[in-house]
């Protein structure tokens, strides 16, 4: 009787996880070009670029003494504020860009990678608020 008692309170457990995992993954909206119908989440991150490289920037982040190094893969979404498109070879520093990871939570213990990396101008103008 306990080793079942047992089972079923381990199986509430694991449901109860998968589901809190569910619906965090669901509360995380990614932006998409040209907007839409759905408020994206809240970016992960917000800064200036200062150095960019083949596959990752480097971006000065309020709160942050050292620059934080996104990677940027070719599956990485690439557009601007008013919706158009961008190459990763138009990424300079000093644009200002807002960064979404998946989930929406920059990774502790993996290399960042960025899922949208929403430039807010090809110049060097802040993001609008």
């Amino acid at each position: 009787m306990a080793f079942t008692h047992y089972k079923t309170l381990a199986l509430i457990a694991f449901a109860l996880i998968v589901a809190s995992d569910m619906a965090a993954a669901k509360k995380c909206v990614l932006p998409v070009a040209d907007g839409g119908d759905v408020q994206p989440s809240a970016a992960s991150l917000i800064g200036k670029i200062v150095r960019a490289d083949p596959g990752q920037v480097m971006l000065k982040v309020d709160g942050k003494s050292k620059p934080v190094r996104i990677m940027v893969a070719p599956d990485t979404e690439l557009f601007t504020v008013y919706g158009g498109g961008i190459d990763a070879e138009d990424l300079a520093p000093g644009q200002h860009v807002m960064v979404w990871f998946e989930g929406c939570v920059l990774p502790k213990h993996a290399e960042p990678r960025a899922a949208v990396l929403q430039v807010c101008s090809l110049a060097a103008e802040p993001c609008p608020t």
